[in-house]
């Protein structure tokens, strides 16, 4: 469902696969074998990608409509890579809205670099479970649960689950672009 997403935003934005190759470093072949579900993106690519067509990566989940304001749990909408074992789950079931919560899982030890997102973000970490160091900019914050970091999205350069214990990070992000 991902590849077949992805095309249709690319056809909508009359963008080749060369096209979409030259503004991901990604070749055209590998975005067509993505498109065709025959290859699946890393969480790397995929932000690339959606960078590149100018939505958030969760653009290209299944759109299940949510008939209220609540999203049940067994109803968010995931986004799970193996390496790192990162895991983004969807709180809020509307992307075109002001603000968009998450939760982040990422496995004890692993750690997760970030690309640029396709627009400027404020972004706020609340750590729930684990500990968690975090790069904003040159300078790295170690947080444990109960704690909680502000800052602007372009600063985020990646984070880390140190300790034993798998990391549990709600985030929240205005305006949603992840």
């Amino acid at each position: 469902m991902i590849g077949q997403k992805i095309k249709e935003r690319r056809l909508e934005l009359q963008m080749s696969l060369r096209d979409l190759g030259e503004k991901t470093a990604l070749t055209a072949s590998f975005l067509s074998q993505i498109e065709n579900e025959l290859a699946e993106p890393s969480i790397t690519s995929l932000q690339k990608i959606a960078t590149a067509l100018k939505v958030p990566m969760f653009t290209f989940l299944n759109n299940r409509e949510q008939p209220e304001q609540v999203v049940r749990h067994g109803a968010r909408k995931c986004l799970s890579f193996p390496n790192p074992h990162l895991q983004y789950e969807l709180l809020t079931n509307d992307l075109g809205r002001q603000m968009a919560g998450f939760l982040i899982r990422l496995k004890a030890g692993e750690s997760h670099q970030t690309q640029q997102l396709y627009r400027a973000t404020e972004e706020m970490m609340y750590v729930l479970q684990g500990e968690l160091e975090i790069q904003i900019g040159g300078n790295k914050h170690q947080l444990i649960a109960g704690d909680s970091i502000y800052y602007e999205g372009a600063q985020l350069a990646g984070f880390t689950s140190l300790g034993d214990e798998d990391l549990v990070v709600l985030c929240m992000i205005t305006p949603p672009a992840l």
